[in-house]
């Protein structure tokens, strides 16, 4: 008979060499290769978590490949990728610039494996280059950061006419997208002086551009989209440093939930909506196992229902359009509190 220190020992043993096989077992399916800008962004970061989880979970490990925001960088990364010789279950491709890394994409196409974009819609022409969309659709964030900002118009004593855009880095398609859905809403009700890129997607970044926007319009600007939250909040800061009251003498909206969650629900902002990298990663991962257990892809585009507590099944073959949900939160603490997601809050999808 063992002894109970024996026993105790052999079933930790037994457990331990069950877990070791059962996480080889989950990673056997083979290896997801993710091309990212870096996860210095921490929605990148987010993105990357989600794709990790989510792979996991459905049997398959993950490498990512981080550039400096760089898409030379990028392009040599793919290259060196494919060089290796190293079979890939599929690849999830995250452009930094998405025209000038058409040439990488259509690399990657050539290695056999599926290839799912995301974050950054694919440009006209190039769809013969990958298996399936999965992420945002940018157009659809730009248009509901125009809906809330019309809707906060509207309320007794606002006064909007003339604003001012702060958009993401030239180059980067999503902000392109952005700005067409936000200007397509507003056609015709409110007036765009500026179209301003900026030089990445935080704060300082953002805090540059307003600093120098605002005072130059400071007699005629009622309201600033800046395309996400972090570079909304660094706006508030500027235009209170030149005189004008968020939420009262200029309405600022960035739509897009990212990072400090305080400038909304302090009333800084209008409000914003869950765009989760989170969640973008997850699906693209999602999209691509879809694919490979169907050899499927459904024609035409499918819009994820904003579930609060069930996300999207596993099951079934993807389209070749699969794009997030893109739920508004208002300004306030409550709204914010009883935000939801496929089973997330907002403050896990947006604060990181």
């Amino acid at each position: 008979m063992k002894s109970g220190f024996a026993t105790v020992v052999t079933l930790a043993l037994a457990a331990a060499l069950q877990w070791v096989c059962g996480s080889a077992m989950a990673a056997d399916k083979g290896e997801v290769v993710v091309f990212v800008p870096s996860s210095t962004n921490p929605y990148i970061g987010q993105f990357e978590k989600g794709a990790r989880e989510k792979a996991a979970e459905l049997g398959y490990s993950v490498k990512v490949i981080e550039n400096n925001f760089n898409q030379s960088e990028q392009d040599s990364q793919v290259q060196q990728q494919l060089a290796s010789g190293q079979k890939a279950a599929g690849y999830i491709w995250w452009p930094f610039e998405n025209a000038a890394g058409i040439g990488a994409l259509r690399a990657l196409s050539r290695s056999g494996s599926p290839v799912i974009v995301s974050n950054q819609f694919p440009l006209k022409g190039t769809d013969k280059f990958y298996t399936a969309y999965a992420g945002a659709n940018d157009i659809l964030s730009g248009r509901t950061a125009a809906e809330m900002l019309l809707k906060a118009c509207a309320e007794p004593g606002m006064k909007c006419d003339k604003g001012a855009i702060i958009r993401f880095p030239a180059g980067v398609s999503a902000g392109d997208d952005r700005v067409t859905g936000f200007e397509q809403a507003i056609k015709g009700k409110l007036d765009v002086i500026s179209v301003t890129p900026t030089a990445g997607f935080l704060e300082d970044e953002g805090y540059k551009v307003a600093s120098q926007i605002i005072p130059a319009h400071k007699g005629e600007l009622t309201w600033l989209y800046t395309e996400n939250d972090s570079m909304a909040g660094a706006a508030a800061q500027a235009a209170r440093e030149n005189g004008l009251a968020p939420g009262k003498r200029i309405l600022i909206v960035g739509g897009t939930c990212h990072g400090d969650s305080s400038h909304v629900v302090n009333g800084d902002l209008i409000g914003t909506a869950i765009q989760s990298g989170y969640f973008e990663g997850w699906l693209a991962v999602q999209t691509l196992v879809k694919y490979i257990k169907t050899g499927k892809v459904l024609p035409g585009e499918v819009y994820l229902a904003a579930n609060p507590d069930k996300p999207p099944s596993d099951d079934g073959a993807p389209h070749k359009f699969n794009f997030l949900p893109n739920p508004a939160i208002g300004n306030s603490e409550a709204a914010y509190d009883q935000a939801k997601l496929w089973g997330l809050n907002a403050k896990q999808l947006c604060n990181f």
